[in-house]
Order: C-alpha cells, then sequence, then structure tokens
C-alpha cells in the first residue's frame, strides 16, 4: 500500500460520493505508522478568515485506492500544511491501524465485532496444539513416510465483560510451492462482540494477552496476520474477510528483535489458570496499569538503562502495595523491625509471594534492604556511586518478584513464582544475586 493514490473520506456515510472525497496517497513511515497525505487547498482557501482553526481529528480515515479499499485507524496526529499563493495546502493523518477489503457498499457500522490475531510459535505456552505427526518406518527401520494432520479444539472463552469476550484457539494455513510446503498451525487470539464495538474496546484485550506472551518470551512476539468482522446486510454475495494490520501488535519496538521462540518460555498459560488466569490477567492490567506497566513496557516500547528500570520497578512495587493496602490486605502492611522503623517495602511482597523468591535471592532483608536502599540513592543522592552490574541485576530480580506477585493474583495461587523461580531462564539472575552475600 506504500505510496497507493487514493480517494479518501473522514466519514464512512460519503464514501463513493467523489464530490467529497479529498484525493491523496498513503505512505508507510518506520513499517509501523501509515502517513495519508491529502489535497486541502479548498478547505483551507474556504476558512481563510480563520487562519488559526486546524481541521478536526477524524475517528478514522476512509479510502478507495488504487489496489483495495481500506479504513485507516487508531489516530498517531495530524499535521497540516496551510500555505497561500501558487502551492497547494495539505493535509496529513497518521495512523497506527488499517483495515482492507472493507465492504463499504454493504456495511451497516465501521465498528467491529469480530478481531482475529495470528501469532505463531508459541504451542508451549498456551498448550493448544494445532496439528500432529507421524512417522512411519520400512522392513529395514528406515521412515519412508511422515504424515501430519490438523487437530480441532474447542476454543476456550472468556468473558471479558458484558457483550465481549476473547477466545483462544487454532487455526492451520498451508503454503509454498508444491515441492516444499508449509503447514502452519498459530495460536488465534480473538475478540468477539454482541454488537459492533469501537477498536478501543477490541484491542485492549488483545494487547494484554500478547503482553503475557511477551513476558514468557522475554521479548516482543509480534503477532503476523489480523482480520476483522464488520456488520453488513446481506446482498447474496461472497466476500473477502478483511485483513488488518495494527502496529501496536505487529511492529517490533526500535533496536529490538524476535526472541528465541524456541526455547521454553518462563510460564505457561496453563501456570496461570487457563480462561480463568487470562480473564484475571486482562482486567488487572485495565485496572492497574501502574503495577503491570513496569514489566510490560519494556517488551512493546523497547527497554531503557539500568537505572530507569530499577526506578519503574520499585515504583511499581510500591504502588502494588498500597493498592492492596487500601483495599485491606494483611500482608501488605510493613511490619516494624523496631519501634521506630519499619522493613523496606519489597519485603512484604517478598513474604506474601512464598517461599519460592526468598530461596531465589538467598537472603530476603538483605535483598530488601539492598534493591530499596538502591533505589532511595538514585532518587535522592546526586553524588551516589554504583556498580551498573548490580544496578541492573536488582532491577531484574525486583521485576520477577513483581510479575510473579501480579500473576499469583491472576491465578489466585503461589505457582506462578515457583515456576518463574525454577525457570532455565531465571537461573543465572538468581544465582548472581545469591552471591552478593556470601
Amino acid at each position: 500500500m506504500d505510496g497507493t493514490l487514493g480517494h479518501f473520506w473522514t466519514e464512512s456515510t460519503d464514501v463513493y460520493d467523489l464530490d467529497k472525497a479529498a484525493d491523496g496517497y498513503v505512505r508507510v513511515v518506520n513499517d509501523s505508522i501509515f502517513h495519508v497525505g491529502t489535497l486541502r487547498t479548498r478547505e483551507f482557501n474556504s476558512g481563510f478568515r480563520n487562519p488559526n482553526q486546524r481541521l478536526p481529528r477524524p475517528e478514522a480515515v476512509y479510502g478507495l485506492t488504487a489496489s483495495t479499499r481500506a479504513m485507516f485507524f487508531d489516530l498517531a496526529g495530524v499535521g497540516q500544511s496551510n500555505v497561500m499563493g501558487q502551492r497547494a495546502s495539505t493535509q496529513t493523518v497518521r495512523t497506527r491501524g488499517v483495515v482492507v477489503d472493507v465492504p463499504f457498499s454493504v456495511l451497516k457500522d465501521t465498528d467491529f465485532t469480530e478481531v482475529e490475531l495470528w501469532i505463531s510459535e508459541v504451542t508451549q505456552w498456551s498448550g493448544l496444539w494445532g496439528m500432529s505427526e507421524q512417522i512411519r518406518h520400512g522392513d529395514d527401520g528406515r521412515p519412508n513416510k511422515f504424515t501430519a494432520s490438523t487437530l480441532d479444539h474447542e476454543p476456550l472463552e472468556i468473558d471479558i465483560r458484558r457483550g465481549l469476550k476473547l477466545t483462544l484457539d487454532t487455526t492451520w494455513s498451508v503454503q509454498g510451492p508444491d515441492d516444499k510446503r508449509v503447514l502452519s498451525t498459530p495460536l488465534v487470539v480473538g475478540t468477539v462482540s454482541d454488537r459492533p464495538r469501537s477498536w478501543r474496546q477490541h484491542l485492549p484485550a488483545l494487547i494484554a494477552v500478547q503482553d503475557l506472551i511477551n513476558l514468557a518470551y522475554e521479548g516482543f512476539v509480534p503477532a503476523e496476520h489480523g482480520t476483522v468482522e464488520f456488520k453488513c446486510r446481506e446482498d447474496g454475495q461472497p466476500r473477502t474477510t478483511p485483513q488488518m494490520w495494527n502496529s501496536r501488535l505487529m511492529t517490533l519496538p526500535p533496536g529490538s528483535t524476535k526472541p528465541a521462540m524456541t526455547k521454553v518460555p518462563m510460564f505457561s498459560l496453563d501456570t496461570i489458570g487457563g480462561a480463568r488466569g487470562v480473564r484475571n490477567w486482562i482486567r488487572l492490567d485495565h485496572d492497574y496499569p501502574r503495577a503491570t506497566g513496569p514489566i510490560t513496557n519494556e517488551h512493546r516500547f523497547g527497554a531503557s538503562g539500568v537505572e530507569t528500570r530499577l526506578l519503574e520497578v520499585a515504583l511499581g512495587l510500591e504502588y502494588w502495595t498500597k493498592v492492596n493496602q487500601q483495599l485491606g490486605r494483611a500482608w501488605a502492611k510493613p511490619r516494624k523491625r523496631t519501634k521506630k522503623s519499619f522493613e523496606p517495602l519489597p519485603m512484604a511482597i517478598g513474604r506474601h509471594v512464598g517461599p519460592a523468591f526468598t530461596n531465589f535471592v538467598g537472603d530476603l532483608d538483605k535483598w530488601a534492604d539492598t534493591f530499596w536502599d538502591t533505589y532511595n540513592s538514585l532518587k535522592h543522592a546526586p553524588n551516589f556511586e554504583y556498580d551498573t552490574s548490580e544496578v541492573e541485576l536488582l532491577g531484574d530480580s525486583g521485576a520477577l518478584l513483581l510479575l510473579g506477585a501480579l500473576l499469583n493474583r491472576a491465578a489466585n495461587n503461589r505457582t506462578p513464582m515457583s515456576v518463574i523461580c525454577d525457570s532455565h531462564r531465571t537461573q543465572m539472575i538468581g544465582y548472581n544475586v545469591r552471591k552478593l552475600w556470601t
């Protein structure tokens, strides 16, 4: 679609009315943002008496291009060039998402009734195997036949709220030439609503599930394919399923690479209790983004410096503790060490997640003291001297504690923290932390 010319509208009811169309083109910038540039000289000239008034920010841009029928959504910004004389005035709408093959002629509503994402190579996390394989051997013991079959699953359905549910399932596709066929059975994460709903109601749950997968694989795992469904009038004609692309879900953050997907994930869907755990995680992410953000944003927006990471994790631990204090949770109240002093704040969470984290760091008291002292020194002591590798180690271990605490809440048990501490992915962190006290 990059460089495609077309006619564009900001109201879906105006599509096909060329008298109301703005002519322009589409280009893709940094493989993540669509720039829809249109000629707006007439509109700017008609508003000359108020030259400072900006054109309105549209909810979406609808286009008929040389290659497809498209809807551009998830606005990232609007820019304009209002000039006089012998040059054209223009407007550029920047969006993160696009839907192509939109059936404008039969469309009843531009909101979505269903969104699906395909995410490959996460079977070890989901536990939803989409295929089975069988190798047969001849009389000489050598393999002479290979058979692959797709498997059907009952999709996992999760009620997010009234009228909106999330589904986890598998699908399959075959591609490639006759002598080099490739069978794919990706995980399908979808949202289904009882009536058309804005993309703003569909995407958060999908992003939350992708965050879980990112955390398990310690990196951004992009969706490779997306589709949507609209509410349409029946006209008896076959229709192509509209395809969706959105940079929030499908574009790697700057400077990052996709993680190694052959390694066993840090935890699995089963670790957090399956569908129930996913539902609870989505609600946690919605209600307490200041707790989930410090551990999910690193994979979604790119890594920060070791000092910033420790500060963000510490703020997340502090926030989660204070939230639970306000909820009246007894575990969240720090204990007194002396008549005049309290233990450092992370001690409460460290105890609450179970003995796994205490064993992981070797000495919970020393870890909490060192973590909290480093946090306060980074904030308040301009002359604080520190070892960056130690700060990184404290930040990484603190992030694991925050992750374990949140997943424990989602699972409603202490299994996730134990699984995380036992993971081969975290062993060197625990080993190096314990070395600090020995």
